[in-house]
Order: C-alpha cells, then structure tokens, then sequence
C-alpha cells in the first residue's frame, strides 16, 4: 500500500477515507457490496470524502 505525501494537503475526514479505503483492501480486493460496507462503517464522512477528492482531488497534486 502506498499512499501520497499529496493527501496531507486534504482535510482530515478526506484523509481518513483514503486511509480506511487502503487498510480494507487487505482484507476485501475487490469493491465488493463488503468492502463499500466495512469502508462505510469505520468512515462516517465517506460520501462527503468522496464529493471532496471529485472536486479538489486533482488540485493535491498541484504546487501551490
């Protein structure tokens, strides 16, 4: 699992999914009906994670 230094310019409850998101892939490869569960589970703010990196995610990359 690597994650990018990039993701710590996103707020924490981004950050957080990534991280849940990566750590339920070692239990769940694929995106199963079980891993959206256990991801939603241990991640409140997913659907609004998820709105967030659509919207900025590209911007992570960017210097600025």
């Amino acid at each position: 699992m690597i994650i990018s230094w990039w993701l710590i310019k996103a707020p924490m409850f981004v950050i957080d999914y990534v991280i849940v998101y990566e750590l339920v892939h070692l239990i769940e490869q694929n995106y199963t009906p079980r891993f959206w569960n256990i991801v939603r589970a241990q991640t409140p703010a997913m659907e609004k994670a998820k709105k967030w990196l659509l919207k900025n995610g590209a911007l992570l990359g960017q210097d600025n």
